[in-house]
């Protein structure tokens, strides 16, 4: 593991603000494209139709991979499937073989996505053995870059239990939670790279106990959040938001001629912060940085003519935008089935989506919340949604933000 000076500490902390804070132009037209739905014949496996869509990532070349199953006259499999947004390629699906470890896939953690087209996830292989491991992508390649069982950096006395999802940055290289076994047994954030497995430090302020499991809940390029596993989901996206908006509001310039402003999401009293670990991976340097969301305060906006005088309902979903910009999903609080996609510039909020427009998305299932976002962080924003009142269809769509 590489040591950093103060200029790098500089660096990380010019990131952590443009992370935190964002900036760019807000926009009032958007196109939504419906792409794929639950039900629709697979390209290249005949017989087959999608089942339902979940765990979505998108890269900055407009690609996106997800999770699925593949629905047969005799046969149910779960899949990692990548789309340009024309053609469809399953990538790996239950019971293929695993590469390196004996026995063939039977589940697929959320899968992880790089702007060179490179996947990664971890994988449940069926076997005498059953175990799990963290796999690469690359091209026609697959490879086990971590297994169960197999030995943790730097203590021979100690084997791998458990893995998180990785996330993949833009060098290839795979960052992962995991729990390890052994005469001290322990949990830690670790890399991959072609050098091999190293463990990354962790902040001062963070403790692990050898149950708890750190899992990425954000993920863009170079950058990830992970939290403690077993947090409640709804709670962690608020608190990320949160945290971006607050920073963003607190940073503003106050002058005489400062706009009005006004509270856009409720504080919840009774909900404690949570950490956030922020992680920056450029390489095979890796920086980290604790965060903490504020639910004890309502987040505010500045007002402008193109301001929607609303109160947002809890945040179902966020993702980058043009520039560093935030883009999130939310309801209003006096209506939580007008969902609508809306962008956090310089501490404005803009609604992206009229409810015309978004009627595709919310007329089949009113009140239910998206499954999953994500955005190549320009211009093209991702999601899934529910597809009906009650089940497990979805759809996914593709979202255009003009420039």
């Amino acid at each position: 593991m590489k040591h950093y000076g103060a200029s790098s500490r500089s660096k990380l902390a010019t990131f952590l603000l443009a992370f935190l804070i964002g900036g760019g132009a807000a926009y009032a037209q958007s196109y939504t494209r419906h792409i794929l739905s639950t039900g629709m014949g697979v390209p290249g496996r005949q017989g087959f139709i999608f089942g339902r869509f979940s765990n979505l990532a998108m890269n900055n070349s407009g690609e996106i991979v997800f999770l699925t199953r593949l629905r047969g006259s005799k046969a149910d499999v779960r899949a990692v499937v990548r789309s340009s947004g024309v053609s469809f390629e399953v990538v790996a699906f239950e019971g293929l073989k695993a590469p390196e470890v004996k026995g063939g896939y039977s589940s697929f953690s959320a899968p992880s996505l790089n702007d060179a087209g490179q996947i990664a996830f971890t994988a449940e292989v069926a076997s005498e053995t059953p175990t799990s491991a963290i796999v690469r992508v690359a091209g026609e390649r697959s490879q086990v870059v971590a297994t169960t069982g197999t030995a943790v950096p730097a203590r021979p006395d100690a084997s791998f239990l458990e893995f998180s999802a990785p996330v993949i940055n833009s060098a290839g290289n795979i960052l992962f939670g995991a729990r390890f076994g052994g005469k001290q047994p322990g949990s830690g954030l670790f890399l991959w790279t072609t050098h091999g497995l190293m463990t990354v430090p962790l902040p001062r302020e963070l403790t692990l106990r050898p149950s708890d499991l750190l899992v990425p809940v954000y993920a863009r390029v170079d950058e990830a959040i992970f939290v403690l596993r077993g947090l409640p989901s709804d709670v962690v996206t608020e608190q990320i938001f949160r945290t971006i908006a607050l920073r963003s509001f607190q940073d503003l310039p106050s002058t005489s001629m400062s706009p009005p402003v006004q509270d856009i999401l409720p504080a919840r009293p009774t909900e404690a912060p949570l950490k956030l670990m922020f992680v920056l991976a450029e390489g095979e340097q890796i920086q980290t940085a604790m965060l903490t969301g504020d639910p004890a305060s309502a987040i505010k906006a500045r007002k402008t003519d193109r301001s929607p005088p609303v109160m947002l309902d809890r945040i179902q979903g966020q993702t980058a935008g043009p520039r560093g910009n935030v883009i999130i999903a939310a309801g209003t609080e006096r209506d939580p089935k007008d969902l609508a996609l809306y962008c956090y510039c310089e501490a404005e909020l803009v609604r992206l989506t009229s409810p015309e427009e978004f009627l595709s998305v919310t007329d089949p299932a009113p009140g239910r919340p998206l499954v999953s976002i994500a955005s190549d962080g320009q211009k093209t924003v991702s999601f899934i949604a529910p597809a009906e009142a009650s089940g497990d269809a979805t759809s996914i769509f593709v979202f255009s933000i003009p420039q």
